[in-house]
């Protein structure tokens, strides 16, 4: 008579079934958006009859689908469902404001976090440096996306018209000629800096956030008085808004391709 399964045997066995079901749902991305069973089994390491088992049973519950032409598979409705609800609870300042202040607490500089709002910014969430001079934004208020860190890395994601109707608010040609150049070393480097541009006397260091859709629509960003904001301190900054930007950005749903 063989040996009755232990109830901790029993759940490390279901933990296992659920982690391989997830798997078969990540083997889906943008680049491959339909996959036949025999790459699905080959990405997730497992046997053809095991990974048949889990697909059908994500087929009954809508999270895949298989093409009766093709035979090949792709992610269903019900995780559109899904996504579509938790898109509707995902609230960026909810998801920001304790990075923000995990990064305010670092680099104990005033941090902000712009959206896009028509053909400007707009700080929505504000975290004070800890220094007694700081440099401070009104939430709520509409800044311009030509001059200032948080703007320029808004800016550099959008599209070539929109960019060319801000750039008609540039005040002068060298400002312009300086801001054309800017752009699209501000998406090579996913970050942009800025000393004395908008406001004399301040200085800022921006990342953009990226949304599921791989768009950008708000930056992150570190600001305070010029004199603190040397060259070494900017490349130090720089690496920091990136990776705590980045976090935001994956909270949201994001991935890199």
């Amino acid at each position: 008579m063989s040996n009755p399964i232990k109830p901790n045997e029993k759940t490390e066995s279901g933990l296992r079934t659920v982690q391989r079901a997830l798997d078969i749902l990540y083997c889906f991305t943008v680049e491959e958006q339909e996959l036949t069973l025999t790459e699905i089994a080959n990405k997730i390491n497992l046997a053809k009859s095991t990974t048949t088992r889990l697909l059908a049973t994500l087929e009954q519950n809508d999270f895949i689908l298989k093409d009766p032409n093709t035979l090949k598979y792709r992610l269903g409705q019900g995780l559109y469902y899904l996504g579509y609800i938790a898109g509707k609870s995902i609230k960026i300042r909810e998801i920001a404001k304790p990075i923000m202040e995990r990064l305010r607490d670092e680099t104990r500089e005033t941090v902000n976090l712009y959206i896009l709002d028509k053909e400007s910014r707009v700080c929505i969430e504000q975290c004070e440096g800890l220094q007694s001079i700081r440099h401070l934004v009104k939430i709520g208020e509409k800044l311009p996306l030509w001059a200032g860190a948080g703007g320029k890395v808004l800016l550099a994601y959008q599209s070539e018209a929109f960019q060319q109707q801000i750039f008609k608010q540039v005040p002068s040609k060298e400002r312009l000629e300086t801001l054309q150049k800017e752009l699209p070393e501000i998406r090579l480097q996913q970050c942009a800096s800025s000393i004395d541009e908008r406001e004399v006397g301040s200085a800022a260091v921006a990342a953009p956030v990226f949304n599921i859709n791989h768009e950008v629509t708000a930056s992150l960003s570190v600001s305070g008085p010029t004199n603190r904001f040397t060259p070494e301190i900017i490349n130090q900054l720089k690496e920091l808004v990136k990776v705590n930007a980045m976090e935001i950005s994956q909270k949201l749903g994001y991935r890199e391709s």
